[in-house]
């Protein structure tokens, strides 16, 4: 066992302070003062109901976002927005904002500002990855290969650059194999010109391990369960190739705007310093602050939501041709940060950040692996992909044991009270008993692929189930497993715990929607957030009296705050 310790005095980077949204109650927030409001109509619908209006003051570094309800009013609170000039955008798919501004807020006084929607010109721009999908010709069994995919094209970008191409079938096998050959985790340019995507270097691969191939290689000829030429063959169908100047379809706005529940929201988005950041993971501190790490660069960052001020703490660099960069973030009960780093020759190891010295520890090599979880009795666990459950013991930042079985592969590792580890995966949950020394492992629906979850207080372990759009409950004290349908093609990459109000949430990259359950009645509510949306992990802030979500949108380089008002 071997422990470094590297002690980091660096200036951290710092961005200015612009604007308070400021910390009153969510009831607060939606019975005050307004600093904004108006009505949002257009000729074709009159009045409208779930459209998304987003302000960004002058200079800031984030946005504010609320939605009209269903008379077509919407209220920015005062708590949110401060005086100054602001710039209006809409998000309402067939629609643009005939006039965006600027609006300017003035201090003590609420701002009056109707808006008015006219028809788009390109409906192509607004569609989502789902519309997409549902709009093209071919089977079921072509659209389910394309989207069920273990690392999608919608990973790193909406199907919209697809179907824009003019890639015949034989130039889509490059491209595809190019594709392969980046960072599935990745994520390219938004339309706002946020995310980057990264190729995979000589010495590190996706799982975080060493690997002696080079770049793309070892990708052979198929995509998942795809062969690469006929993928290429079923996408020229679907796009711009071969000279034409339309579509063989007509795309179609499929998806409803949001309606009642759905609308009461304040949704705030803030620019990370560097718009080529790609934050996989996450976590919060017991003062609100939000960790995140980055899958491309050597530090951990901080964003003080109180101020709106990012600090970035540079980590070890690795030499050149080395993947950089950072998994899974877990503040512990000290608000120590623990993720895992990449090192030389590609693993990812445990590694421990003390926020109040900036002093890094990474812990012995045998704690490698991609996601992290905090169980009982001062224990982190380590674990996820193709790596085993590795147990480290946090007041000594030492390795402690590796708990290995037939069945230890998996996404991302949780652990009940008892200090038993669980990771869903294709068809099944694997764990371990640590009392019994024995691995085990648990049947989930055919077909599906567990993906990223969460252990709640009552040891019950939610996740997703990406390849059939379900969120499961997988309760380890009786080992009974729930499920729970969305709608087709929204690929839950992830689910939370229970909010306070029991509320169980899910993201979905193809339609840019946060889903909510209610596990009591089945019901399902999706929110529309204002901008593409990719995020892996979601946690609440312990700070806010209400339910607040806090996530990283990796698709576009923000964190990404959710005030539910009802």
């Amino acid at each position: 066992m071997r422990v470094r310790h590297v002690l980091l005095f660096a200036c951290a980077t710092v961005i200015a302070v612009l604007l308070h949204p400021g910390t009153a109650s969510l009831y607060a927030q939606a019975r005050g003062a307004s600093a904004l409001s108006g009505v949002v109509s257009s000729q074709e619908e009159g009045k409208m109901e779930g459209v998304l209006v987003t302000a960004r003051r002058t200079g800031a570094n984030f946005t504010v976002t609320v939605v009209s309800d269903a008379q077509g009013r919407f209220r920015f609170p005062r708590t949110h927005l401060e005086p100054g000039a602001y710039a209006l955008v809409i998000r309402a798919t067939g629609y643009d904002l005939a006039d965006p501004g600027p609006v300017n807020v003035a201090a003590g006084k609420e701002t009056k500002r109707d808006l008015k929607l006219q028809k788009t010109k390109d409906l192509s721009m607004q569609l989502t990855s789902l519309e997409w999908v549902e709009a093209m010709p071919g089977t079921q069994e072509q659209k389910d290969k394309l989207v069920y995919q273990p690392e999608s094209c919608n990973y790193c970008h909406s199907f919209r650059r697809i179907v824009k191409s003019a890639h015949s079938a034989e130039r889509f096998v490059p491209v595809i194999k190019r594709m392969i050959s980046y960072y599935p985790d990745g994520s390219s340019s938004s339309d706002d010109g946020r995310g980057w995507g990264q190729r995979l270097l000589k010495f590190g691969d996706s799982f975080g391990q060493p690997t002696p191939k080079g770049p793309g290689e070892g990708q052979g000829n198929n995509w998942g369960s795809w062969p690469v030429a006929e993928l290429g063959q079923y996408l020229a169908t679907v796009n711009m190739s071969g000279g034409r100047t339309t579509l063989p379809y007509e795309p179609k706005a499929t998806l409803p705007r949001p309606k009642g529940p759905a609308t009461r929201v304040i949704i705030t988005q803030w620019d990370q310093p560097r718009k080529e950041t790609e934050s996989h993971d996450m976590d919060v501190d017991s003062k609100g602050n939000v960790w995140y790490g980055d899958e491309s660069h050597q530090f951990i960052g901080k964003l003080d939501m109180k101020t709106n001020t990012f600090t970035e703490y540079p980590l070890p660099p690795v030499p050149e041709g080395h993947l950089p960069g950072t998994r899974d973030v877990q503040v512990d009960h000290d608000d120590n940060v623990w993720f895992p780093m990449r090192v030389a020759g590609g693993a990812s190891l445990l590694t421990k950040f003390e926020p109040a010295t900036q002093k890094v520890t990474i812990v012995g090599e045998k704690a490698t692996g991609q996601f992290l979880a905090l169980g009982p009795d001062n224990k982190m666990w380590m674990g996820g992909a193709v790596n085993p459950f590795h147990r480290i013991d946090i007041k000594t930042a030492t390795y402690e044991q590796t708990f290995l079985g037939p069945g230890y592969t998996g996404y991302q590792v949780v652990v009940n009270s008892k200090g038993n580890p669980y990771m869903a995966s294709v068809q099944t949950i694997n764990g371990y008993d640590v009392a019994a020394g024995k691995a085990k492992s648990w049947p989930i629906t055919k077909g599906a692929w567990g993906r990223r979850g969460r252990m709640d207080a009552q040891d019950r372990y939610w996740f997703a189930e990406y390849s059939v759009d379900k969120i499961a409950m997988f309760d380890t004290r009786t080992e009974k497993l729930q499920e729970w349908s969305l709608r087709k093609y929204f690929t839950p990459y992830t689910a939370s715990v229970p909010d306070k109000r029991g509320y169980v949430w899910a993201p979905s990259n193809m339609t840019d929607r946060l889903a909510r359950l209610d596990p009591k009645s089945g019901e399902v509510v999706e929110f529309l957030m204002p901008t593409e949306l990719d995020t892996k992990k979601i946690t609440f802030d312990p700070t806010a009296k209400g339910d607040v979500l806090i996530m990283a949108n990796m698709r576009n380089a923000r964190i990404l705050r959710v005030e539910v008002l009802d």
